[in-house]
């Protein structure tokens, strides 16, 4: 740690200010002069404030003009820089801001001048502190994007892989940037003339120790902030949370919307692994584009690509310039990719510091207008997966590296985002209702999974749950229970009995059983189903009174009518609690309480039943909604047949 702060303490600038509120600033240098022959040379290199040209959460950002002072015999003034201020008294709590200066002297060396918005050194009076940088009077990326309908895909891949760039350069030298965001990406070109885009801000960025320290408070713009910081997953790899907030900004620049506009969208992404990949088909990216976003934006932490592996995508390799066609190999001399063979050269002389499902829709109960979802809790999931820096394949390709020290190349196994951008895309046409469409997608992420992954791989039987549900809406009952045999038997193996994803496949088996007319069996699942969510959920969750409530179905439609009335009883007071007296769920299931003691033939209590679904539909629904006119027809079925 002393040589960085030597590197800080080499950059600050000896400064004084003339009087007018500080607005001009003078500072010293000591020189010497070979051309002159003179040894040591005094100059005063003189700017002043001209006007404000940001400001954040930290301070503000000026814009300076030497007046006069500048180096060399022919240095002209009228040189501009941008002057960031931070107000340090004005900040709660202990702020220990020499990273943020430890960072810019560090990657304002030459060799990262390309990347980063370059530092001319730091200075500081009372309750401040300054620094000034180098100046792009076009601006930044949030300004640019408000001008124009999107970003097209060819330039969007080039400002990615400059991103990428300097996150390479930066987690490569052990920093993790921490608040990646278009406002912080500065433009020092762009169309007509080529993209030239400058990574700025490093008001949190953090030097990763060697200890593998892990940042315990949550930092960086709402927006782009990764699951793992609003800790609705375990945190993995302190540099993932910049590969987030990359995806997050291709997402954006795409769609010109966000992936996931609040915390409760985002939730619900990591419990039911439903990204909006239909808005990215929509704006009409491609596929191996689509890809490359998903890769980004799993929401495990340790799932993610690296910078490293991230610049070896296939769709980032398309910007560069292909190769010579290669020699044979020999088996001394493997052949090594072309992008690896240049980062490798480029990176030689660094020094590294480290080496559920989603609601499935609509379901019909008794009326054929009911609606029931099954929706999911988010829970701290696990990230499995350990992020390695080193290159990952391609889109279903492998891409050889060297193992280090050894010279060998070793073939890895390829990434299978492919599969994964496939039954994203099935989904979403399964809640567009396209389910014949959404079988055919997810038919294939299926196959392809249990290629890559295998049979009872997680991913692979989640593509078997939603291919299971694609057949039960195109109502090919079999077909449906066999595949959601295969899926729960394959989620009670890998998860076990009570995890909420292989409840979830016991319901939806139930399901197909039930409108196969197996209802026996129904009742088992249900049940089954039932009892799992009870210890797993709590009684009064609603997926546990789902399960309650078609366990009541499947009893009744088995003309047990006694234990049907318990049981929607027990959905129905549990709906009350969590729900509304008057809520729709709550109704069917005082309707299903109604029926059995219709079929039992205590009509009595059976009109007093139906009287308060009615009041309730009529009330939720309109008075000529078809399930009212149900209840209006079997409370006057009671009344007569109570009076006899």
């Amino acid at each position: 740690m002393a040589r960085i702060s030597d590197l800080i303490r080499d950059s600050k600038l000896e400064t004084y200010f003339l009087p007018d509120c500080r607005v001009e600033t003078v500072h010293k240098y000591q020189e010497s002069d070979p051309t002159a022959g003179q040894r040591l040379v005094t100059r005063l290199e003189h700017w002043q404030r001209q006007k404000k040209v940001g400001s954040g959460g930290y301070g503000c950002v000026w814009l300076e003009t030497r007046i006069k002072g500048g180096p060399g015999a022919t240095a002209q003034d009228g040189a501009v820089r941008a002057v960031k201020q931070i107000d340090t008294d004005q900040r709660h709590g202990s702020i220990d801001y020499n990273r943020e200066l430890e960072a810019i002297a560090k990657f304002s060396h030459p060799r990262y001048e390309r990347c980063f918005v370059k530092s001319f050194g730091w200075y500081e009076a009372p309750g401040q502190l300054f620094i000034a940088m180098e100046y792009l009077e076009i601006g930044d990326l949030f300004v640019y994007l408000q001008k124009i309908p999107s970003v097209p895909e060819t330039e969007a891949k080039e400002i990615a892989y400059q991103i990428l760039e300097g996150l390479t350069m930066m987690h490569e030298n052990g920093f993790a940037h921490r608040d990646l965001k278009p406002n912080n990406i500065l433009i020092k070109s762009h169309p007509p003339d080529k993209w030239w885009i400058k990574l700025a801000d490093f008001g949190i960025a953090k030097r990763i120790e060697e200890h593998h320290e892990k940042p315990t408070t949550i930092t960086g713009t709402p927006r782009y902030i990764a699951p793992e910081i609003w800790g609705l997953v375990e945190r993995g790899s302190p540099y993932a949370a910049d590969i987030w907030a990359l995806g997050e900004i291709l997402f954006e620049m795409f769609t010109k919307k966000l992936a996931f506009p609040t915390l409760p969208s985002l939730s619900s992404y990591k419990s039911e692994k439903d990204f909006p990949v239909t808005m990215l088909i929509n704006a009409g990216i491609s596929q191996p584009g689509v890809d490359f976003v998903l890769s980004l934006m799993s929401p495990y932490p340790n799932d993610r690509r690296t910078a490293t592996s991230a610049m070896s995508s296939a769709w980032i390799q398309s910007l560069l310039p292909h190769p010579p066609e290669p020699t044979k190999a020999t088996e001394d001399e493997p052949q090594i990719p072309y992008l690896v063979t240049m980062m490798t050269e480029e990176f030689a002389s660094w020094t590294t510091k480290l080496s559920s499902e989603p609601p499935e829709g609509g379901f019909h109960d008794m009326s054929s207008s009911t609606t029931m979802v099954d929706p999911v809790n988010p829970a701290h999931g696990k990230a499995e997966m350990t992020q390695k820096e080193k290159a990952h394949p391609s889109l279903g390709t492998t891409v050889p590296v060297v193992t280090q020290g050894q010279g060998q190349v070793e073939t890895l196994e390829p990434r299978p985002t492919e599969f994964e951008s496939q039954h994203q895309t099935g989904v979403s046409l399964y809640r567009q209702k396209q389910y014949k469409k959404a079988e055919t997608i997810l038919q294939q992420a299926l196959q392809g999974r249990k290629k890559v992954l295998g049979d009872d791989h997680k991913e692979t039987l989640r593509s078997a749950h939603w291919l299971g549900l694609s057949l039960f809406r195109q109502k090919r009952y079999n077909e449906a229970i066999r595949i959601s045999r295969q899926t729960l038997r394959g989620r009670e193996k890998v998860l076990g009995h009570n995890d909420e994803e292989t409840l979830r496949s016991a319901h939806w088996l139930g399901h197909s059983l039930y409108n196969n007319g197996q209802y026996k069996e129904a009742e088992t699942m249900f049940r089954q189903t039932l009892q799992g969510r009870e210890q797993v959920l709590g009684p009064d969750s609603k997926e546990t009174l789902y399960s309650a409530h078609y366990l009541a179905l499947s009893l009744h439609r088995q003309k047990k009518y006694t234990e049907s009335i318990t049981m929607f009883r027990r959905a129905l007071q549990g709906r009350e609690r969590v729900l509304d007296y008057d809520h729709e769920e709550t109704l069917n299931s005082a309707y299903g309480v109604g029926l059995s003691l219709y079929r039992q033939k205590r009509y009595t209590e059976a009109e007093s039943t139906f009287r308060r679904v009615l009041r309730g539909r009529e009330k939720t629904l309109g008075h000529d909604h078809e399930e009212t006119v149900a209840a209006r027809k079997y409370m006057d079925a009671a009344r007569t047949r109570a009076s006899v």
